[in-house]
């Protein structure tokens, strides 16, 4: 069996028309994303900027409106591109992908049209072989905002995710944030989650797929489990995996 991971999109509509031949020419069996369509490098300034000063963030200014506006459409595209391949594809949202309700209504309804498109996040779903359960965006300990990024407090990601050990069998996770380990590195640090570690830790999957971290392709072992972050989209990575065997092959579709 074969799988196809990939994350990070990031609005790189010049990629978007390659994807159905690549797809074509992988024929995987199920699509794995990883999350990250959006840009939000607006919403996430004006969120990051009131935090810094302890105001409230606007998202109400022409700016971030045009920047949402642009955004949903880099959202649908690529979805869509996905969708088009009939091919069975699980997506979590990233990081940067919000508001919540924008991400969720746009998934949704492709999904509603596209029954091969199965959102992830917060979901578990039942396959033949293993089960999949994912979970988006960003983890903190405390903090939530679902309008300018997606950020889940702890005490959220462990109530959504609560019934994974009671799960028999192989399970595939799908996160957009890494576990901390040496895949968590991004162009502005380190973006490793502990929370993800620990639910690793207690649920025992077989594999892990993430994203976000920009600078961290690559695969590594925590546990028994098999961690694989194909690196971003938008500079053409993505990731193969066999599957039971997970042997990982890390691809470029500028390159294919």
């Amino acid at each position: 069996m074969k799988l196809l991971c990939l994350s990070d999109y990031r609005g790189a509509g010049n990629l978007v028309s390659s994807v159905p031949a690549m797809i074509q020419a992988e024929d995987p069996d199920f699509i794995f994303y990883c999350g990250g369509s959006m840009k939000g490098d607006k919403r996430l300034l004006e969120y990051e900027t009131a935090r810094r000063f302890h105001s409230k963030p606007d998202l109400a200014g022409p700016a971030i409106q045009k920047e949402i506006e642009q955004d949903t459409e880099h959202l649908q595209k690529f979805i869509l591109a996905l969708a088009d391949t009939q091919k069975i594809v699980y997506a979590v949202p990233g990081y940067n992908d919000a508001p919540e309700a924008l991400y969720f209504k746009t998934v949704y309804n492709y999904a509603h049209i596209y029954p091969n498109l199965r959102p992830a996040h917060e979901m578990m779903h039942r396959e033949d072989q293993f089960m999949v359960a994912g979970f988006g965006g960003d983890m903190t300990s405390s903090d939530d905002n679902r309008e300018f990024v997606l950020q889940y407090s702890r005490t959220w990601v462990e109530f959504a995710l609560r019934r994974l050990e009671y799960f028999p069998g192989e399970k595939i996770l799908l996160f957009h944030s890494p576990p901390v380990c040496r895949l968590d590195l991004s162009e502005n640090g380190h973006v490793g989650v502990l929370l993800i570690n620990e639910l690793i830790e207690r649920v025992s999957p077989k594999l892990v797929l993430c994203g976000r971290a920009t600078a961290g392709q690559g695969t590594v072992k925590l546990g028994g489990s098999v961690v694989v972050n194909p690196g971003p989209f938008y500079d053409g990575h993505y990731a193969t995996i066999d599957y039971p065997s997970l042997d990982v092959q890390f691809k470029n579709i500028k390159s294919s």
